[in-house]
């Protein structure tokens, strides 16, 4: 699964890419049961840190997303 986002960031073609939390959770999921949702659990931010770091990516929760505070999009932004 983490190939297939990186296939999407690819196929995105930008270096500034936003990825709904859910979308992300499913990838990276920790073993925490999310508060808010029943489809998807806490993303595992250790692993997503880590694939990121080691795919040139920075990731950051979208600031400012108040409705979707426990639920954030997921910023990815190319480091160059």
């Amino acid at each position: 699964m983490e190939e297939s986002l990186k296939a999407e960031l690819e196929k995105h073609g930008g270096d500034d890419v936003t990825v709904s939390y859910g979308d992300i959770a499913k990838i990276f999921p920790s073993d925490t049961p999310h508060p808010d949702s029943f489809e998807y659990k806490v993303i595992d931010e250790d692993r997503l840190l880590s694939w990121a770091k080691a795919n040139s990516w920075k990731v950051e929760k979208v600031p400012n997303q108040a409705a979707l505070k426990s639920s954030p999009p997921i910023r990815f932004t190319r480091i160059k």
